[in-house]
Order: structure tokens, then C-alpha cells, then sequence
């Protein structure tokens, strides 16, 4: 029940988006098959967020096709080092490839974050395909960290020339309204989390609202029950509001 209400105060809170967003243009015409490679570690492989992308993409009638990289624990620089990850890049023609950095070390370890994802988005555009920056969270416990994040994560899409991906600014909003998108641990994303993710790069490569995107998800072909399409409506408005910023 408290998490219903959560989710209520929520809708009230973003309602007045919806009109407002109706009015933005839309920015970017997708083409109806995608192929995007993902590089990251347990914030992108936690409850498949790849496949997720691609169902609600999928609902939009794009094909998504993807394939990842992905070690829990793993920064970019550790990708770069083992060389599966490059190799992935030039496995096949991609349209964009997700880099997404280990937690606080875009902030922890900046010059490190820099040298290694500049050394990804030369690769990526020498192999014909965009790179965007899957920007995450602040742990639950240092909420104030996701600034630093922030800055770090648009810092480099400039230097790059790159898209970036506001997640960890969606994040902090639903923070602000007592929406709780982690697992137990603190740091990594609950379903809600990975489904706010995924809306806030839908929007990246779109330009589009949330609003448009399928409010269920399958599992094992079958509706999942954990997030309800009401839920999913919140997270879309949630997500709508940084699109707005």
C-alpha cells in the first residue's frame, strides 16, 4: 500500500508534464531497426536492461538488436585493457554504443574516466557509430554525489562530441519524491530503476516523451508483475522531466 501512494504522490507531482510535453517538437527520426553494442558492468546488466530497451523500443515498431559487454565491477579502463570490448566495436556495423563507467569513478578517478572514454569514442566513431554516455546514480546513502557525476558524465559527452544519457538526474528526482528505485544494497537498480534507465535513453536517441512507451514488460512471455502499468506511467513523467530541463 505505501508503495501505491508513493507512486500516486508521484503522477500528482509530474501530471502537469504531460500537456506541456505534447507541445516540445520531436527532435530525431529513428530508423525502424536499431543495432546498439553495451559496455558497462552490473548497472547495465542488472535485470537486463538491454532487453528492456528493446521491448520498449520494440512497442515504437523499432527492431532493437544488441549485444553487451559487460563485468560486474568493470571501469572502461578495465574494458579497454581486456580487449573484448574493442573487438565488440568492430564486430559488426552498430548505430550507437553505451558506455557506462564503474559508480563514483567518473568523479573518483576522473583523469582515468577521461583518458579511457575518449580512447572508446574515437574507436566507436572510427567504426561508423555513435557513442552515448549512460550517465548513473549516487549511491542511496550519498544522494550529494550525484552532481559530481553529473558534471564529470556532460563534461566528456562535450569534449567528445558525444549523446549522454541523464539517468542519475531522473534518479535524483524520484528521490525527491520518496520513489525508491534500488535493491537492498543501496547501489544497484530494482526494476523501476532499470525501466526509468531505460526511458531516459529512449528520449536521448528520440527526442521523444516517454509518455509513448509500452507500460508493461514480459518475462518469459508473460506480463511481469512487478511493475505496474501505473507505475510505468510515473517513471515515463519522471523521466519526462529531466527531457524537460
Amino acid at each position: 500500500m505505501a508503495k501505491k501512494s508513493v507512486f500516486f504522490i508521484g503522477i500528482v507531482y509530474l501530471v502537469f508534464l504531460s500537456n506541456a510535453l505534447r507541445s516540445q517538437p520531436l527532435q530525431n527520426s529513428l530508423p525502424k531497426e536499431l543495432k546498439i553494442l553495451f559496455i558497462g558492468n552490473s548497472y547495465t546488466y542488472g535485470n537486463d536492461l538491454p532487453e528492456i530497451l528493446a521491448q520498449l523500443m520494440n512497442g515504437k515498431g523499432i527492431k532493437v538488436s544488441y549485444e553487451s559487454v559487460t563485468v560486474g565491477g568493470a571501469t572502461l579502463e578495465k574494458h579497454w585493457l581486456d580487449g573484448k570490448a574493442k573487438g565488440a566495436i568492430h564486430k559488426q556495423t552498430w548505430d550507437y554504443v553505451v558506455l557506462q563507467e564503474q559508480s563514483t569513478r567518473p568523479f573518483s578517478h576522473r583523469e582515468a574516466f577521461f583518458h579511457y572514454a575518449k580512447l572508446f569514442t574515437e574507436e566507436i566513431e572510427a567504426a561508423k557509430a555513435k557513442p552515448l554516455f549512460y550517465m548513473t546514480w549516487a549511491a542511496k546513502a550519498n544522494p550529494d554525489e550525484q552532481p559530481k557525476l553529473s558534471e564529470a558524465y556532460r563534461t566528456i559527452a562535450k569534449e567528445t562530441g558525444s549523446l549522454v544519457a541523464p539517468v542519475g538526474e531522473a534518479w535524483k528526482q524520484a528521490g525527491l519524491v520518496g520513489i525508491d528505485l534500488f535493491i537492498s544494497d543501496g547501489r544497484h537498480p530494482n526494476l523501476f530503476g532499470s525501466y526509468l534507465a531505460c526511458c531516459v535513453i529512449y528520449q536521448t536517441l528520440s527526442g521523444k516523451s516517454a509518455l509513448e512507451l509500452p507500460r508493461q514488460l514480459l518475462k518469459d512471455g508473460q506480463p511481469s508483475a512487478v511493475l505496474s502499468e501505473s507505475q510505468a506511467e510515473t517513471l515515463q513523467r519522471m523521466a519526462d522531466e529531466i527531457m524537460l530541463k
